[in-house]
């Protein structure tokens, strides 16, 4: 087994700390706030595997769990931010569905899940984001509708696949 050392300690505790910290900002400030925590969540493992020895047996879980957490107050947001309704059912649909294909997984640790429930509502939220940038956004349900399932299927199912049923990692695919 080994020891994890007080520098390891440090470079854990900043990177918990900069995911609890950061989606604090996502209510002010959606688009950077959103951007910096999917930033460093795609980044933290690598952060651990490049800086530390600490083994991340249990790194799935605690994954998911602060992926949760920022989504959750992401969420939050739409419900303080954002003025068109349909918008903000849809964003809220694909919430609960992530929501319930991790609490699937967790329960069943069906990795499939995982691709058949992915995370489209972070990307949808960047979506929406991106269009209020400009002004609050009055959009057709087709055109919310068409971007969700242009989201899911072109960008999250491909990546979700990628991650879980492919089980490629960025930090082993650099080293190769």
């Amino acid at each position: 087994m080994t020891s994890i050392t007080p520098p390891d300690w440090a470079v854990l505790l900043l990177v918990v700390a900069a995911r609890l910290l950061l989606p604090l900002l996502i209510p002010w400030f959606p688009l950077p706030g959103i951007l910096a925590a999917l930033t460093l969540d795609a980044i933290d493992q690598t952060l651990f595997q490049s800086l530390t020895n600490i083994p991340l047996d249990g790194y799935q879980a605690y994954d998911k769990a602060l992926d949760v957490y920022y989504q959750s107050i992401a969420y939050l947001s739409t419900l303080r931010n954002w003025e068109d309704d349909f918008a903000f059912r849809v964003g809220r649909l694909l919430f609960y569905l992530r929501l319930f294909g991790v609490a699937l997984f967790e329960w069943l640790d069906w990795r499939v899940l995982l691709f058949l429930l992915p995370n489209t509502f972070e990307y949808y939220f960047i979506w929406y984001e991106l269009l209020r940038l400009r002004r609050e956004p009055r959009l057709a349900a087709k055109t919310v509708v068409s971007a969700a399932a242009a989201i899911w299927i072109v960008i999250k199912l491909p990546q979700e696949y990628w991650l879980h049923i492919a089980r490629l990692d960025l930090t082993d695919v650099l080293k190769t």
